[in-house]
């Protein structure tokens, strides 16, 4: 049986994997966060992989807070670097498969044009696009990439993009809660995505692991994209929630489209540049999981049929 360590339990990713571990019974885990060991403290993450032994650590603990990263440089790369390059270390000397997960938004959303007649071509990053982070977050993630990849133990790093679930604070259930409460929101819609379901990426990870030949297929640490089919604007996944709200709500409460309207929250696109933050964000940062799914046949489903999936589970 495969004993797997999940670190930042407590965290949205990491509470997809705890939804989702009954349904794994051939798989022990134990989840960890950060009151009982803190990644950036190597002494005690070497005590409690001593104690679990573990065959597997999946590191699901980040510094994800986009804007506050800018006035956190230390907080931020001593989690999502130092700690990644120290996890590595300890992962390479004990044997154990590490997963770690990074971000889209280690890519800088540059579009290029061949003519100034002829659009953008927007075509998703593969993992072979050069990395050029615009905010000290997608810094410090591919600083943690690198560091991995250096120490090559064995382990996959799996980049994904736009993160949701119905877990903790996070874009679709600050909209679904904003939209009930009748608020009326400005969207940016010039920053574009690939939406992923947390519980998909969580069930697809497993897949990876208990599917494949660990030892052979990922001898030492592989970079792979995995994020939901397709891409949207903030403003069409936001408009995506009002109508899925609407679809699963109306068979209970018994009212029709124009009492909705009036009873909910309207939704109005905006550009990046209305919408003060002090870090900035790719324009486009969809993710390609081509390659993923060559490999091992795995892929997520279109973003609508995710999200449409979470929202359903959310009324």
């Amino acid at each position: 049986m495969k004993r797997i360590l999940v670190t930042g339990s407590n965290g949205q990713l990491g509470q997809c994997f705890a939804a989702l571990a009954k349904e794994w019974p051939t798989l022990e885990f134990h989840f960890c966060h950060k009151a009982q060991a803190n990644i950036t403290n190597a002494e005690q993450m070497q005590r409690l992989i001593d104690k679990i032994q573990p065959t597997i650590i999946i590191n699901c603990a980040a510094y994800c807070q986009v804007d506050l990263a800018e006035q956190n440089h230390a907080l931020a790369y001593a989690v999502n670097a130092t700690a990644v390059k120290q996890l590595a270390k300890l992962c390479k000397n004990a044997g154990i498969f590490l997963v770690h997960f990074s971000t889209d938004y280690v890519f800088s959303g540059a579009t290029t044009k061949h003519s100034a007649e002829e659009p953008a071509l927007l075509q998703p990053y593969s993992e072979t696009a050069t990395a050029l982070p615009i905010n000290y977050y997608g810094l410090s993630k591919l600083a943690g990439e690198q560091a991995m990849l250096d120490i090559a133990p064995m382990g996959l790093i799996l980049r994904t993009s736009w993160l949701y679930s119905q877990f903790g604070p996070n874009f679709v259930t600050s909209i679904s809660h904003k939209l009930q409460q009748g608020q009326a929101l400005n969207i940016v819609d010039d920053q574009i995505g690939s939406p992923t379901y947390g519980p998909e990426l969580a069930a697809a990870c497993l897949q990876i692991l208990t599917k494949h030949n660990l030892a052979k297929d990922f001898t030492t640490a592989k970079l792979l994209h995995l994020a939901g089919q397709g891409q949207a604007s903030w403003y069409q996944l936001a408009l995506q929630i009002q109508q899925l709200q609407f679809k699963y709500q109306q068979p209970l409460a018994g009212y029709n489209q124009k009492q909705h309207q009036q009873q909910t929250g309207t939704i109005s696109a905006i550009s990046s540049q209305q919408w003060p933050s002090l870090a900035k964000r790719p324009a486009y940062s969809a993710l390609s999981s081509a390659k993923l799914k060559q490999l091992t046949g795995i892929s997520l489903p279109p973003w609508q049929q995710s999200i449409a999936k979470c929202i359903k589970k959310s009324i």
